[in-house]
């Protein structure tokens, strides 16, 4: 198996068991010195703040805990394994748990790795979409 090949796998195994809501499983495929940040604005923390650690943890679980992605398919795959770093474009129909509101959307992933395993997510997703669903902000 080459690393681009390793990459790719691991990435589509984190997507379905994140898909599934296990979060332990998902937490055990990603490693522990993982940090997580979605791309926006400051002024929309703590949806932008880079997470680590306990944080990191915290933050997958209750994006786990909140967001059903159950209908959202991965589009496509693609590695730089000369930057150890794997890119993924997935698309559907998300839904927020708590409000039960859904809405299509599309999103990217850009995870970096290190020694096999993920060391940094970075997700490029509409955070005005997410801010609004969450009623972190309302627009009138």
């Amino acid at each position: 198996m080459t690393e681009k090949h390793d990459m790719k796998k691991l990435v589509e195994e984190i997507y379905a068991v994140r898909d599934r809501g296990d979060i332990e499983g998902t937490l055990a495929l990603i490693g522990d010195d993982c940090t997580f940040r979605m791309v926006g604005n400051t002024r929309l923390k703590p949806l932008t703040t880079e997470a680590g650690g306990h944080a990191f943890r915290q933050a997958i679980t209750q994006l786990i805990t909140m967001w059903d992605l159950s209908n959202v398919k991965t589009a496509g795959i693609y590695v730089d394994e000369d930057e150890h770093m794997v890119f993924a474009h997935r698309e559907g129909e998300v839904r927020h748990i708590p409000s039960g509101v859904s809405f299509y959307t599309e999103f990217v992933d850009k995870i970096h790795f290190k020694d096999g395993k993920p060391v940094k997510i970075v997700e490029f997703v509409d955070t005005l979409q997410v801010a609004e669903t969450t009623k972190m902000i309302q627009i009138a």
